[in-house]
């Protein structure tokens, strides 16, 4: 078990490269170098969503909807399985449900991520004259979700691992 961490991090760290490697690459300069859906932490309105789809061209589109998508599958996996180890060893002192309720904000994360593949695969399908308020709506409010759960994972982590450091020192 003390080689999973190691492991899943080097994963999710060449996951996570592969996919800015690829919006760096391809997704911003086929797109007039706007930012993706998922990296528009704070939601993106209709308008948004359908200057970002004007934007995109085929080969933009194509690569969000087969490569981009298969590593953001993969990423939320592996980096929530990553995050909720490293919180069940920090959390060691902790009666064992009280852990498994810690490791809740990053398995929502994972979730959502994985939510907000599928809406934007709606969005990408549909096309700028396709979508739909509801629908860019409801996409954006998977984003804002996963990226409030993602940064509560990874405080919630860090007091973890402060407070394990300060009660392996006393």
């Amino acid at each position: 078990m003390m080689r999973a961490a190691p492991i899943l991090a080097a994963l999710s760290a060449s996951v996570f490269g592969v996919m800015i490697w690829l919006v760096a690459t391809v997704l911003k300069p086929h797109a007039d170098g706007l930012a993706t859906f998922d990296e528009r932490f704070f939601g993106y309105t209709l308008l948004d969503a359908r200057t970002y789809l004007d934007a995109l061209d085929s080969v933009g589109r194509a690569t969000y909807l087969v490569e981009m998508r298969a590593l953001d599958t993969v990423f939320p996996v592996v980096f929530a399985m990553l995050i909720g180890h490293l919180t069940m060893r920090c959390a060691a002192w902790m009666h064992p449900w009280s852990r498994m309720i810690l490791v809740l904000p990053v398995a929502g994360y994972a979730i959502m991520d994985l939510g907000e593949n599928a809406l934007v695969a709606g969005l990408l399908h549909a096309g700028s004259d396709g979508v739909t308020a509801d629908m860019v709506s409801l996409a954006s409010e998977f984003t804002i979700t996963k990226s409030v759960l993602f940064l509560i994972s990874l405080v919630l982590l860090a007091v973890l691992w402060l407070v394990a450091r300060r009660k392996q020192s006393a």
